[in-house]
Formats: structure tokens, sequence, C-alpha cells
């Protein structure tokens, strides 16, 4: 049989023992882990930013900003490719292109049957007009960034390079260097073109509808950059709205040399915008992986549908 003293002592040392281990497991249960310090950490720096930058937010736009992180995280797991995005890139300047043949062809009838002579000014103000609203044609959303944000909608902000212009620059190139340009150079190339043989085709040469053809891969573009913020597949498509511009110069250039020198002068600005957008890309990671998004439009495995919108027929893009 054990002695008085000895249960004691085992009584004791189990009791120790017992204490010991369920102080452990306390602290394990209360103590954070690294991820969780980290975590807490990457937490509170963002907190921080927000108040530096924006200062104190209503609780609602914490709760979005939360929801989109969130949302964030979850779409870069397990991603393919978009497939309806991209049928749905190539219908919308498919549509456009017919509504610009279209309504060109329509012009070239009603000129041809009344004989009457579009003056110069006329045709400016025609080509300036589509120049600065060809998204009206567009079967998709293109709004266009605010000028202070370069953002369409209150979201994470995206990360811009040091050297991005002021947003005031942005509409003062577009409306008094770029528009005038395009206007010009069309208004030259279709009163000259009214003027010799080739006068039943003025409005919808191969040389006007290559500028449509620029116009309507550009509106397509802003959908992508600005509205769907899919950073990667915008530098895919500033690649082709750059291609189609100098295509569009060129084919200025057969007509009248003229021409085809004033629109290529918006090469110098779309070479800047195409810098622009790819260093953009490269210093806006996936927030999850934190490599660079996809070239092509991608979408969460299990999301069904896209997000890709035609704004006429499915209204706007889910925020």
């Amino acid at each position: 049989m054990i002695g008085t003293n000895n249960m004691k002592a085992l009584t004791v040392s189990a009791a120790l023992l017992l204490a010991t281990a369920g102080t452990t497991a306390g602290f394990q249960l209360m103590a954070p882990t690294q991820q969780q310090h980290q975590s807490f950490a990457v937490t509170a720096a963002k907190d921080s930013v927000s108040t530096l930058v924006g200062g104190a937010q209503p609780a609602g736009a914490t709760t979005k900003t939360m929801l989109s992180a969130a949302s964030t995280v979850s779409e870069d797991e397990d991603r393919v490719l978009d497939t309806e995005a991209i049928a749905k890139y190539a219908g919308a300047v498919v549509a456009q292109m017919t509504l610009f043949a279209g309504l060109f062809t329509g012009l070239d009838a009603l000129v041809g049957a009344t004989g009457i002579r579009v003056p110069f000014a006329v045709n400016f103000f025609l080509f300036f007009v589509l120049a600065l609203k060809s998204r009206m044609f567009n079967p998709m959303s293109n709004e266009r960034p605010k000028k202070d944000t370069k953002e369409v909608v209150d979201a994470v902000q995206r990360k811009m390079p040091e050297w991005t212009p002021p947003g005031l620059v942005f509409p003062i190139v577009w409306i008094l260097i770029i528009g005038p340009l395009r206007a010009a150079s069309s208004a030259l190339l279709v009163t000259s073109a009214a003027a010799g043989t080739a006068a039943s085709a003025a409005y919808a040469s191969p040389a006007i509808l290559a500028l449509m053809l620029h116009l309507s891969i550009g509106d397509t573009w802003n959908t992508i950059n600005n509205v769907e913020r899919r950073y990667g597949t915008s530098v895919v498509g500033v690649a082709c709205v750059w291609v189609s511009a100098a295509f569009a110069a060129f084919q200025y250039g057969q007509v009248d040399a003229l021409a085809g020198k004033l629109l290529s002068i918006p090469l110098i600005w779309l070479t800047i915008a195409s810098s622009l957008i790819v260093r953009t890309w490269q210093i806006n990671p996936t927030p999850s992986t934190g490599e660079k998004e996809s070239l092509l439009p991608t979408k969460p495995a299990s999301q069904e549908g896209s997000i890709t919108k035609f704004t006429w027929f499915e209204g706007k893009k889910d925020e």
C-alpha cells in the first residue's frame, strides 16, 4: 500500500501537472497566431492609410470596402478564362461598327440624292462630336473615370504611377487636341472626296471606317479599364487601340497626305497613355497572390456568368 506521505506527494504533483496543462492551453487559445498577428498588422496599416488619405468613413462605406476586399480575395482563387467577356468585347466592337457603317452609308445616300455640298465646318463639327461621344454607339458601359481619382466607382482605388499627369490634363488633351485633329483630318478627307469622283463613298469610305474602328475599340477598352478595372486585359486592349489608331492614320495618308499627318499626331499621346496603362498593371498586383493580373479576362470558377454586360439589354455591371 502507498503511504500517506507518498499519496500527498502524488496528489500535489498531479495538481501541478493539471494546472500547468490548463494554463498552457488557455494561453494557446487566447494568444494570436503569427498569421493572426500579420492580419492584425495589415488591417491596422490599411485603417491608418485610409484615415490619412480620406479621413473617417461612414459605416456603410467601410462595410462596402470590406466586402469588396473580401470579394477580391475570393475571386482571385481558382480563376478561369472569361470567354463570355471576350465574346462580348468583340460583339460590342461589331455592333458599334455596324451602327457607324449604317450612319455613314445613309449620309452618303442623302448627299448623293440631294446633291448637297456639305461645308467643311459642318463636317468638322460632325466628326468632332463623334470623336468625343462615339461611346453613344457602344452597347457597353463607357463611363469616364473621375478627374481626381481616375476611378468610375468608389472602391479600392488603384495605384497610379508617380509620373501620371494631373486629372485635368486628360480632358484638355482630348477636347483641345485629339478631338480637333480627328475632326479636321476627317473633314478634310470627306470634303476632298466629295469634290472628286468618289462622292458616293465620301463618308462610308474605308479610311473613315478605319477611324471608326479605332473609336469602337477605344470605347470597349474604356469599359475594360475604367468600369471593370481589369488591368491585365487593359494592357492588351490599349495595344489594340494603338495599332488601330496607326492603321487609321495610314489609311488617311493613302487618300490625303495632310489628313494622314494630322491623324498621326495623336499617336504621341496614345504612346504615353499606353506606357501609363502598362505601368499601372505592374504596380497593381492581385491582392491575395501579389502577382500581376492575367492579360486575359478571368473570373472565379464558381461564378456564373460574367461581370461584362451589354448595358443596353442587361443593365449595368453589378458592383
